[in-house]
């Protein structure tokens, strides 16, 4: 398993970072467009939603066989408390996530939430 982490500003400019990395491990795995689609959806979608309040933002991206894994955190209560809610009729970050990605997990870790993203995937052009 391949283990990549990164820390970020909160700031809107450095988001696009973890895109960049994300689309660079992504393509380095041979990982489907439509698959790097949701993930970066889903790590947009969890950045933006993140308060900017000066602290740095950590993404852990683990790739396996057949299977993608982004570990974002320490995110703020707001993000932590909306993705503990029930999902509603609404468009909110936890229908969008459970919407792109397999599995949408919230845990405690490090003195604060995390959230863990899971996606799996087939190699480009392969027949899985």
């Amino acid at each position: 398993m391949d283990e990549f982490t990164i820390s970020i500003p909160r700031e809107r400019p450095f988001t696009a970072v973890a895109g960049l990395v994300l689309g660079g491990i992504a393509a380095r795995h041979e990982v489907t467009l439509d698959v790097l689609d949701d993930l970066q959806l889903a790590l947009d979608a969890l950045l933006e939603n993140d308060d900017e309040d000066g602290r740095e933002i950590a993404v852990v991206l683990r790739v396996d066989e057949g299977t993608i894994e982004a570990s974002i955190g320490p995110v703020d209560q707001a993000t932590a408390t909306e993705l503990q809610q029930e999902r509603g009729e609404g468009l909110g970050l936890r229908r969008l996530l459970e919407t792109v990605v397999d599995d949408v997990a919230l845990s405690e870790r490090d003195g604060g939430s995390w959230v863990d993203l899971r996606k799996g995937y087939a190699v480009a052009g392969s027949e899985r």
